[in-house]
This record gives C-alpha cells, sequence and structure tokens, in this order.
C-alpha cells in the first residue's frame, strides 16, 4: 500500500532551503513553492517515460501499452513511489516499474498511476472465487487498521484509517483477475484511494496498485480494463501453464489476496489477524518534527490553492 504525501515533500524542499541557507525560516510563500519545484526537478531528473511495449524484469510478463499510456522503468518508479510521494524504501522494493496515463504528472496531488510488482509466492487457488465473504473481510481489514495505526503513530507515521470498500472485490474467472479499492482517512478531511488488480499467473501474482485521491476513483475503474489487457505473461508463465506435479502453491487463496497475500499466510499462524493486517498497513512518510513546521500549513495552503483553481 502507497500513500502520496506532498505535504512531507514540501517540508523537504523547505528543510532544504534551510540548510543551504539559514534565512530560509523567513522566505515568502512565493520563495518556498519556488523551492518545492525545484525539489521535485532534481528528484524526477532523469526519469524517461516510455511508449509502446515494455519487458518487465525477471522475463515474467510484457505490457503492451495502447495510445495514452506511458511506462516508468523499476528504478524511475522507485524514485516516484520514495522520494516524490514520501513512501519508506523498503514498500518499493519489489516494485517492477509504473503506469502513468498521459496527461497524468506525478508530482501533483491530483493526479494517478499505476504501481506495479510482482508476488512470486506461487500459484493463487481461485477455487474459493464464489466462496468468499467480502463483508466480512472489510471488517477484518478495519480491525486491522485500527490496530495498525497505533503502530503506526508509536513510530511516527501518520495514520490510515480504512473506512471501506471504494469499489467492492470481484473476480473475472475468464481473465483470472481479481479487482477491489480501499478508501482511507487520511486526517485533515482528506481520504486516500488504494485501487489493486490482482492478475493471476503461474508463479504468482502480478499486482497493479492505482494510487490516487478518491476524486479518482472513477477515472481508475474506467480504465482498468485497458490497463489489465496490457498485461501479457510470458509462455511458460501464464495461469494455464501451472503443473500442479511440480510447481509450488501459494499459502493462501483469493481471500488470501486480500488480506495481503504473503504476509497474512505468514503471519496467520503466529499473530492472527490483527498482527498479521499490521504489517502490510504501515504505508507513508514519517514525518520529521523541523523547526520550519509551519512550512506543513504554508504546504496545505499551496495545495488546497492549486485544486480549487
Amino acid at each position: 500500500m502507497f500513500s502520496k504525501s506532498f505535504v512531507s515533500l514540501f517540508l523537504a524542499a523547505g528543510l532544504a532551503a534551510a540548510q543551504d541557507a539559514p534565512e530560509a525560516t523567513q522566505m515568502s510563500e512565493a520563495d518556498m513553492e519556488a523551492a518545492y519545484h525545484a525539489h521535485v526537478e532534481k528528484i524526477l531528473a532523469g526519469i524517461e517515460y516510455k511508449e509502446g511495449s515494455a519487458e518487465l524484469p525477471g522475463g515474467i510478463a510484457r505490457l503492451e501499452l495502447p495510445d495514452g499510456y506511458r511506462f516508468v522503468d523499476a528504478s524511475g518508479a522507485k524514485k516516484i513511489v520514495v522520494d516524490l510521494w514520501g513512501n519508506p524504501p523498503g514498500s518499493a522494493s519489489d516494485v517492477l516499474g509504473m503506469v502513468v496515463p498521459a496527461g497524468e504528472e506525478v508530482a501533483e496531488p491530483d493526479s494517478w498511476a499505476i504501481v506495479l510488482s510482482f508476488e512470486e509466492d506461487g500459484y493463487v487457488s481461485d477455487e474459493d472465487a464464489d466462496e468468499i465473504d467480502y463483508n466480512e473481510l472489510l471488517e477484518q481489514l478495519k480491525e486491522g487498521s485500527r490496530e495498525s495505526n497505533k503502530q503506526r503513530e508509536a513510530e511516527g507515521y501518520g495514520t490510515m484509517e480504512l473506512t471501506g470498500w471504494a469499489v467492492a472485490p470481484h473476480y473475472d474467472k475468464s481473465t483470472k483477475v481479481l479487482y477491489w479499492a480501499k478508501r482511507f482517512d487520511v486526517g485533515d478531511d482528506e481520504d486516500a484511494l488504494n485501487y489493486d488488480v490482482r492478475v493471476l499467473g503461474r508463479r504468482g501474482v502480478l499486482s497493479l496498485n492505482g494510487i490516487a485521491g478518491m476524486d479518482r476513483v472513477g477515472d481508475i475503474e474506467a480504465a482498468t480494463p485497458a490497463i489489465v489487457s496490457m498485461v501479457n505473461f510470458n509462455e511458460g508463465h501464464r495461469y494455464a501453464d501451472f503443473n500442479p506435479d511440480t510447481d509450488k502453491k501459494a499459502d493462501y487463496s483469493l481471500a488470501g489476496l486480500v488480506l495481503g497475500g504473503a504476509v497474512a499466510a505468514k503471519l496467520a499462524a503466529k499473530a492472527g489477524i490483527l498482527a498479521k493486517l499490521g504489517a502490510f498497513l504501515l504505508a507513508g512518510k514519517k514525518f520529521v518534527a523541523i523547526a520550519l513546521i509551519g512550512l506543513a500549513a504554508l504546504g496545505k495552503k499551496l495545495f488546497s490553492r492549486r485544486s480549487e483553481a
């Protein structure tokens, strides 16, 4: 799960400016906004967008991008997820790349993009597809969210309170794709969206995570069929290529994917539902207490003003 913490980025820009010039604490709003944009440009320098086709790392799958979509490779995607959006480095360790719609700028708070990763945990059985009670899963996830937020606060992270499904989970048996979206309250009257798509393969699951604000859920949902159609598992890696006599099977099924996949499976025996959810609900960036704390209010003011324009 990823978040986009642009106020944290604004604070980082202000801190960098203050380190370069102590008088930065007296900078005007315009100067601080300029420092922010300079900080963003530095982060994004060298990141390239690719159109057409793109082979994902590991040779498992490739993307065939239709017009209107661009691909950022693993290195660039990690810079965006960690340095721009403010997520812990460990959360991006398995990122394979990112799909960005044309016209969307990843440095804008109201933008959206799809982060790709692969969970090589083995073949995930879909035999439970018709038996899952997603409302029950939601209640378990909510309870886990409340418990994990205690840990987040203790470690200095902002909370992300799960409030419900933005899109209820549904599974397409023909394409072997599971969809769902979670809605989070991230404070200051803001809601965040994690739109999750899981494409089942022979040796694991390709994860496509849509990162955006709640006002973009309709855009992501409308684009999901096109995004899923981009994904092509290479020969030998397709779900239908599974060999039950030789291939590894995952320790979880479709319900486990919603609960956190391998994290849920590995921790279930030891800790129960609350603890196993806590591990993967930790996301977002730790806010650093600095003398320039007033920049946070300034950053929110600027972003609010931009969104109203």
